[in-house]
């Protein structure tokens, strides 16, 4: 039988996965562009690119997808499916965006 847990679980672990992915996208970025492999295709992140603001640009929506997650777990059962698709689904196009990034870097070796 499953427990409550196990769907907060999975929010909270394809949460974390989401989050490393963002981080990880932001690491390959500066790794391209101080390589001269990448250009900067955000045209609001262009003018920033050397200061904090990308960071804060990827960090402030993903706590704020935290927050909703906690009031999802909160607010019951119903909500989990929906919820965990979402999640599951940036998580993918962001390893999609990864896979690009990495190729792009090796071919560019």
């Amino acid at each position: 039988m499953r427990t409550r847990a196990q769907p907060d679980r999975k929010l909270w672990r394809w949460y974390v996965v989401l989050l490393i992915a963002n981080e990880l996208d932001l690491v390959f970025t500066y790794l391209g562009l101080s390589r001269g492999t990448f250009l900067e295709a955000n045209p609001l992140v262009r003018p920033y690119l050397y200061t904090w603001w990308p960071f804060v640009m990827k960090l402030a929506p993903l706590a704020g997808l935290a927050l909703a997650i906690a009031v999802v777990v909160r607010r019951g059962q119903h909500l989990h499916p929906r919820t965990l698709t979402a999640i599951r689904l940036a998580a993918v196009i962001y390893g999609g965006i990864l896979l690009l990034h990495v190729l792009t870097l090796l071919r560019a070796a």
